[in-house]
């Protein structure tokens, strides 16, 4: 069907078919709360919640365009096994551990930006989603036994990292790519479109930079195991640091560390640092595919 359109129809399709499936999504937990009330607020709520969304929003549009276009879905998408994988995996999980410290110092200020008062009403809305974000996360990672931190590693690491890269590296950056002729340009619209969907200001930045770190990982290996394996790791780090130090708000008392020169020549040092890897690793992938 969609075999010989132009990547701006498939673009406005798959933007099309995941609002779409977020009414689809809502419909059904709409319904699942009406019938039982005492559901609603729940984590099995919350649950129900994300796992609609993920299939409804992300994984079903990219892969029915994708599917209307070939036969191999899948491998359009980049989900494909090759020989070079385990130097892709080495250098994601390399890209990780530079990466984050300069994230983590982005975050910090993202989070603690003061609007003028002239904003006051724009910056209450913001903070009143970002505490409503904030609830429905404290419920979600709640739990105290290994049951749930099993299911919070399956729902919010591996399920998120899956069908969040299906959609925004696999198929919106590479439809954005192959419409504008520019692999960067692609990377960084992907990126803001993946924040940006998120609804909250007060972490938009550095979900801003993680999503063009992504980006780049799938843009230079054409995996999009790669990037995936960035994507779990970083939120498996987030459930598994607040399971076990939950109770000292460990997370919570770095974002809201006072912001010192030292931060800035972490930041710094993290950013060359993650752009020479890239540099290294574009390098290799250009060495392979010349032999």
């Amino acid at each position: 069907m969609l075999e010989y359109s132009s990547q701006r129809t498939r673009i406005v399709y798959l933007l099309l078919f995941s609002v779409m499936g977020s009414f689809v999504a809502g419909a059904i937990l709409f319904m699942a709360g009406i019938s039982q009330p005492s559901f609603q607020d729940t984590i099995w709520y919350y649950r129900l919640s994300i796992i609609l969304q993920d299939i409804f929003m992300m994984f079903l549009p990219a892969y029915t365009i994708c599917r209307w276009i070939t036969k191999n879905p899948m491998q359009m998408l980049g989900v494909r096994k090759t020989e070079k994988m385990p130097q892709g995996f080495f250098y994601g999980l390399l890209v990780f551990l530079v990466s984050y410290p300069a994230i983590a110092v982005v975050a910090q200020w993202n989070e603690q930006i003061v609007l003028p008062d002239s904003l006051k009403a724009i910056e209450d809305w913001m903070r009143q989603m970002e505490d409503s974000a904030k609830h429905v996360t404290d419920i979600f990672l709640a739990g105290k036994n290994y049951f749930d931190l099993f299911l919070n590693l399956l729902i919010i690491a591996a399920a998120a990292a899956f069908v969040e890269e299906i959609f925004f590296r696999g198929a919106l950056q590479q439809f954005i790519e192959k419409w504008l002729r520019n692999g960067h340009l692609a990377v960084w619209i992907g990126a803001f479109i993946f924040s940006a969907i998120h609804l909250q200001f007060y972490g938009f930045f550095p979900r801003l930079i993680m999503g063009a770190v992504l980006g780049y990982l799938y843009l230079y290996s054409r995996n999009l195991w790669i990037p995936m394996l960035y994507h779990f790791v970083n939120n498996a780090a987030v459930v598994i640091i607040t399971y076990f130090g939950g109770e000292t708000n460990l997370l919570e008392q770095l974002e809201n560390k006072p912001l010192t020169w030292a931060s800035s020549v972490v930041m710094i040092t993290s950013g060359l640092l993650t752009y020479f890897i890239f540099l290294r690793y574009k390098k290799l992938i250009r060495n392979n595919d010349s032999n």
